[in-house]
């Protein structure tokens, strides 16, 4: 202990640093108080205790080797981490220096107390190994980016889509991994949110991974966080129904039927040109989605039109002919037709109603059944005035019956009378069946 002396106060006396001197063969020679009282060696440093000797087993080989080295390069200092036993049975980690002094052929170590660094650090693993199982079950994709736009953390959902393990895109810079892409636009998007500070959230297509992803990068005291979805599969359900539904507008806009999509609550939902065209047309009011249909009813068609839009509703087809006022003052008349709409799960979900304009068709079918009437009523005065007429023959033939004559012709005469005043009869009779 005497070649203690030779070293500064504060060493000697220090709280905090192990200090101890070895021979090349890991021999004690000579430690300060915080060494010897901490592993409780007092008495023990007398050449016979070897630095391996308390340290556990699993140390010694790097222990073993580091003694060589010493050897080998003298004032070359080497570091080593060991772990040293207690007598309470618990375990201390401890970082080395090692350097060989020549001149005395000495190997001095200056050792410090880890093990709160290393139970910090453990918890940090734990902690990291516990986010990581978080961001993991986590089904979109996630990362941070440091401020040297370097990742700082990813999940399994992006390691997927990158073909990569977590060790290796740890630290990596995002160009490196996803670069800058001209058809692509997330890296300006990356860059205004860390500029502005302000969340920027967009759509944006991979063209090496052929995918459509949805973004949000939120800038943070550290860098920047990202979340995507890929929407791929959305973005082609969402073309075809765009393809599809311009189909269906063509389709409707080309025809000269009515079509509204009216929810239970009476709001229109959609309509084609030909129901926006006479909504100007008839009341002077431009249609738009959301407003009342009851808007455009007249108070004495608002009753019957709500009385069949309940019946519509509850799952029935209605159909009537409706004469409607018109905005010039005069009428017209519409082929009307409420039926159900139903969603995918066959539940109701308002009312479709068609129409369309009978009014020269309705007109024309009104003139023919008032010429009919007409026929009607002047057959029928016809047959009535000629039955009066052949009445009247035919009391004639019975007087000449009773008068002498030419029989044979008078016979003729009352043939032909008797089968015109049957066929006068049918035709009576046809007029007063068509008149029902």
């Amino acid at each position: 202990m005497q070649n203690m002396k030779r070293f500064p106060f504060i060493i000697r006396t220090s709280k905090t640093i192990y200090y101890v001197t070895v021979t090349y063969d890991g021999s004690y020679i000579s430690a300060n108080n915080h060494f010897l009282d901490r592993f409780d060696c007092h008495g023990l440093i007398d050449g016979s205790l070897k630095f391996k000797d308390t340290i556990i087993k699993d140390d010694w080989p790097q222990v073993e080797r580091v003694l060589d080295l010493c050897k080998a390069e003298p004032g070359k200092t080497f570091v080593i981490t060991v772990r040293k036993p207690l007598s309470s049975g618990n375990l201390v980690h401890t970082s080395w220096e090692f350097v060989a002094d020549e001149t005395t052929n000495e190997i001095v170590s200056i050792g410090f107390d880890i093990s709160l660094r290393v139970a910090y650090s453990k918890k940090v693993a734990e902690f990291d190994k516990r986010i990581n199982q978080i961001v993991d079950g986590i089904t979109d994709g996630l990362y941070i980016l440091d401020k040297d736009w370097k990742f700082s953390l990813v999940n399994q959902a992006f390691l997927k889509m990158v073909g990569k393990s977590r060790e290796l895109l740890i630290g990596k810079c995002i160009w490196d991994i996803l670069p800058d892409d001209k058809n692509s636009s997330y890296s300006n998007f990356y860059r205004e949110a860390v500029r502005s500070g302000e969340a920027q959230k967009f759509e944006d297509y991979r063209h090496n991974l052929n995918s459509w992803f949805w973004i949000a990068a939120y800038p943070t005291v550290d860098g920047l966080l990202v979340f995507f979805k890929d929407i791929t599969e959305r973005k082609i359900e969402r073309s075809l129904l765009i393809e599809s539904k311009n189909k269906l507008s063509a389709v409707l806009n080309s025809t000269l039927e009515s079509h509204m999509l009216v929810s239970p609550d009476y709001r229109i939902v959609s309509f084609n040109k030909t129901a926006y065209t006479d909504s100007s047309n008839l009341h002077g009011k431009k249609m738009r989605e959301g407003m009342n249909i009851l808007e455009y009813m007249t108070s004495e068609n608002t009753d019957m039109f709500k009385a069949d839009f309940s019946a519509a509703l509850s799952g029935k087809l209605v159909m009537s002919e409706v004469l409607m006022d018109v905005q010039n003052g005069g009428k017209k008349w519409f082929r009307i037709e409420l039926s159900p709409a139903f969603n995918v799960d066959n539940d109701i979900i308002g009312v479709v109603i068609n129409s369309i304009d009978i009014d020269e068709l309705k007109r024309y079918e009104l003139k023919l059944e008032k010429s009919n009437k007409q026929l009607r009523a002047i057959a029928f005065q016809q047959s009535h005035e000629m039955r009066s007429s052949i009445a009247r023959v035919l009391g004639l033939m019975g007087l000449l019956k009773e008068s002498p004559g030419d029989r044979e012709i008078m016979s003729h005469v009352e043939e032909v009378s008797n089968e015109l005043d049957s066929i006068i009869h049918d035709i009576i009779d046809k007029t007063e069946e068509d008149s029902y």
